[in-house]
């Protein structure tokens, strides 16, 4: 009963970091677009992904340098409860306000949101009760235990303990297990325990908030965004009668797909299995993340498009799995190449580059280490 109550508080203090991190992000983005309040859902969502932006360039010094894992974690801890703090004080009466709303919104669709919760927690039980014995999952779980206990980051490999000269580029970017040993060094909690419940906890409950977001602005929204319905205010007034109703149904088939369709060929058994890795993070939430963000940028009433917010998604993403170099890239451009050349925006196309630059980067880093052309090694040299 221990390990479930510092499994739920740990999950907690997950989303009030993406949350703080997430309302820095879209502060301008809503503003700019005429809605003063944080809208609470999304700055989760896409905090999660600056949060390991921020990681990142924090990280990547300490490790080139093969500094102790213990020096990231005193540099890094300060930095990001100033981050909370400076958003809180910047964002805090909007929380307030996004938190309000939600309020609001549970209170006039019960049955509905007593559905949701039901679909979601099913989802939770399982993930987190999952026996997960493939090769990558033992290697999340050992890269942050072997790190933890030799106080170093990707210098020792997780498997035998055996010291290895050089950084292996496909790990070396991807600094999202390096975010879990910190947090392991720092309250004392297993790395089976984060990894494998607190994590797989924290992507389902993502992944369900982002999926939650896709089925309004598909069902509820007419004409753009409406925030009056997403507050609970004049709900009932979509394209059909009962348009929440018809949201829950969408998550529940959303569900039974996660469920019935957990073959090596598709993102299921990713989520349902592997929550806690990389390539199920890049593979639903992640990509479910940038689609959103594209139907939104289809609203022609935005005096701004949240451009930035995308970038950051795809760098976050990056820094979780290399599998995001090849896919967030793809994606981006069957979504967002048609939209410009359809609107004839060409003022997006440099921003679209930008966004497709940080897995083009890493992906050529990658190309020119497995071909011999340079070495980072884990020693002076």
């Amino acid at each position: 009963m221990m390990n479930v109550v510092k499994i739920a508080l740990a999950v907690i203090c997950n989303f009030i970091l993406y949350l703080s991190f997430g309302s820095l992000l879209t502060r301008r983005y809503v503003r700019k677009n005429g809605d003063g309040s944080c809208p609470v859902l999304i700055s989760v969502v896409t905090g999660f992904f600056f949060y390991y932006f921020v990681f990142f360039i924090f990280c990547i010094p300490p490790m080139r340098y093969f500094r102790p894992l213990s020096l990231l974690t005193r540099i890094w801890v300060p930095t990001a409860v100033i981050i909370v703090l400076i958003s809180a004080v910047l964002n805090g009466r909007d929380w307030i306000e996004g938190f309000r709303r939600i309020g609001r919104y549970i209170k006039g669709h019960p049955a509905a949101m007593i559905i949701l919760a039901v679909i979601v927690g099913i989802q939770v039980v399982l993930v987190s009760c999952t026996y997960n014995f493939t090769l990558d999952a033992a290697y999340y779980v050992a890269n942050v235990a072997t790190s933890v206990q030799t106080d170093m980051m990707n210098v020792y490999d997780p498997f035998t303990g055996a010291w290895q000269d050089h950084y292996e580029m496909r790990y070396f970017f991807a600094t999202y297990s390096i975010q879990d040993s910190v947090v392991c060094q720092l309250t004392g909690i297993p790395a089976l325990i984060w990894t494998k419940s607190v994590m797989a906890v924290t992507i389902i409950l993502l992944t369900n908030m982002v999926c939650f977001m896709i089925a309004r602005e598909l069902i509820v929204y007419k004409n753009g965004r409406n925030e009056k319905e997403a507050s609970g205010e004049g709900a009932g007034k979509g394209i059909i009668a009962d348009p929440e109703i018809t949201v829950v149904i969408m998550m529940g088939l959303i569900f039974l797909v996660n469920m019935m369709f957990t073959t090596i060929y598709t993102s299921s058994l990713f989520l349902m299995t592997r929550t806690y890795e990389g390539k199920a993070i890049v593979g639903n939430l992640a990509l479910l993340t940038v689609f959103l963000l594209f139907i939104r940028m289809n609203d022609e009433s935005l005096k701004i498009r949240p451009w930035l917010t995308v970038f950051m998604v795809c760098f976050g993403a990056a820094t979780i799995s290399s599998s995001a170099n090849m896919l967030l890239p793809v994606e981006l451009t069957v979504l967002f190449v048609p939209m410009i050349v359809r609107k004839k925006k060409w003022g997006m196309i440099p921003k679209y580059i930008a966004c497709v630059i940080p897995g083009l980067v890493f992906s050529a880093a990658f190309v020119l280490y497995v071909k011999g052309y340079f070495v980072l090694y884990t020693f002076p040299k």
